[in-house]
């Protein structure tokens, strides 16, 4: 199949499309050549890779498919696709669903020996036929190509697929790698800027405690600008201290490199519970995420700083995937005040809306200055999306998106009681000054329509639907350091972590 050519409507769309190839060229191979070096296995490594591509350009589906002497030896999933794919995924290029995503087929290879697949979905169908975004996904294929090599030569066997055979059977994490005081246990993903670790603090006797470390990506260290972003996450992080905000523990520096150990929350995010068999919220669950949500922006809101002065923190990128459902039923609103950074490393392509924009307010979406109002505007989206599953400004190219956001107002679903609507209104209103003052008077006008179910209910609601992720991660915390038990335990871990 030949892949539709690439066509630009000005000189400004083009270098901006040959910036973000470049871009995702580099960071790609700079991460995989870091999972190598840091002795993860072969299925850490796919999985970091898939997490970090699809979060490149917005794909909310994503899988590669390894193949061996008779068949597929390893398979990573992240995401769900909503319309069967299996047959599509035979043939390279880029696919319409009947349920308005695209799918874009690459298929690995080591000259014409086929390796596999690799397959990425976006939502919306393009009026060039997907070329640009295949040729990204093009661009990532060969990456994860020569990646392979690399790890093909760390194993045994007579050709290519035959070690394939047998690194299949090292899928878990290898273990004495560390950074810092903290042993590496497993992948979490990757986002535009950060790489994300479930690691264990090494104490005296053997004393530790499982904790997420979060560390800047290795092809951004040298860039001062964004070093000093992650310096002010770091410190903003260890002023935060709310029930509903992760916590952070700890900040160090090893060889250069910064890293964050963050609270490890045992829970799903909002999106995988939305895009999960439970699907639309029941009113008093919906209420009760959004309540706790709330309670811990408004700490984040008026958090001061040392001297008395307020700092004036906002968000900037509230979305159900920065809103984490944990098991034990509390809420936990992930990544404050970091959307800016992780915003300037995504590309951004012609005709290809990224997801965060779909939860920004009209004046973030005009470049205007933000406050905490626009905070609520995102959760009023997230609200409606809570209780009906539908983002009501979603266009398929992102200008015409941020026109509505801008401009329309949101239509009142069927499944969406009187009561709830008028507090979802009123969080819309284009004109910030007319929406709630403040996330505390937003929650109370919630609680006031629909009481909030107790942190057991939602727990068990998610529980009940992630049993094997709610056993893995339990997992986590009997492994032992470096111990056999723990690799074999490992195995099995490691995919789950980011889908």
């Amino acid at each position: 199949m030949t892949p539709p050519p690439l066509r630009f409507d000005s000189q400004g769309e083009e270098l901006r499309f040959w910036r973000g190839l470049v871009h995702a060229i580099q960071s790609a191979d700079a991460l995989l050549e870091d999972c190598l070096a840091k002795r993860l296995g072969l299925s850490a490594a796919v999985d970091v890779f898939l997490s970090h591509s699809a979060r490149m350009i917005h794909a909310d589906a994503g899988l590669v498919r390894l193949l061996g002497t008779d068949g597929p030896v390893l398979t990573r999933q992240l995401g769900r696709f909503v319309a069967p794919v299996e047959e599509l995924l035979q043939t390279p290029g880029p696919h319409a669903l009947d349920d308005g995503h695209t799918l874009f087929v690459n298929r690995l290879s080591l000259g014409e020996l086929p390796l596999g697949t690799y397959a990425l979905s976006l939502p919306g169908h393009f009026s060039d036929g997907g070329a640009q975004v295949m040729a990204l996904v093009d661009a990532l294929g060969e990456q994860l190509d020569s990646a392979l090599l690399g790890f093909l030569a760390l194993s045994e066997g007579r050709g290519p697929l035959e070690r394939l055979d047998e690194l299949s059977e090292r899928t878990a994490f290898r273990p004495h790698a560390r950074i810092g005081n903290y042993e590496l246990l497993g992948p979490l993903g990757a986002g535009g800027m950060g790489q994300v670790m479930v690691a264990r603090s090494v104490g005296p006797g053997g004393v530790g405690r499982v904790v997420a470390l979060k560390r800047i990506l290795p092809e951004l260290c040298a860039d001062p600008d964004l070093v000093q972003q992650f310096l002010d996450e770091a410190r903003i992080g260890l002023r935060l201290s709310h029930p509903n905000l992760v916590s952070v523990y700890d900040f160090g520096e090893v060889a250069g490199a910064y890293y964050l150990a963050m609270e490890l929350v045992r829970g799903v995010d909002l999106g995988r519970v939305l895009d999960s068999p439970i699907g639309a919220l029941p009113l008093p669950l919906a209420s009760t995420v959004i309540v706790q949500s709330l309670a811990g922006l408004h700490a984040a809101h008026t958090l001061r700083a040392e001297d008395g002065g307020a700092l004036n923190l906002v968000h900037r990128d509230l979305s159900p995937s920065n809103l984490m459902v944990g098991f034990d039923g509390r809420m936990k609103v992930l990544d404050f005040g970091v959307a800016k950074m992780r915003l300037q490393r995504t590309v951004t392509l012609p005709g290809v809306v990224k997801g965060k924009a779909l939860y920004m307010s009209p004046e973030q979406a005009v470049g205007d200055p933000v406050d905490a109002r626009s905070d609520l505007f995102a959760m009023g989206l997230v609200l409606y999306e809570a209780l009906t599953r539908v983002q009501p400004f979603w266009r398929e190219k992102e200008d015409e998106t941020m026109q509505a956001i801008v401009s329309d107002e949101a239509p009142r679903h069927p499944l969406i009681p009187e009561q709830v609507w008028r507090v979802i209104e009123r969080a819309l209103r284009k004109d910030r000054t007319q929406r709630f003052a403040s996330a505390v008077e937003m929650s109370e006008a919630l609680a006031r329509a629909v009481p909030p179910e107790g942190e057991a209910e939602l727990g068990r609601a998610v529980a009940v639907h992630f049993p094997d992720w709610l056993r893995e991660l339990r997992g986590w915390d009997v492994t032992e350091p470096g111990s056999a038990a723990g690799v074999a335990k490992a195995k099995t871990r490691v995919s789950r972590a980011i889908r």
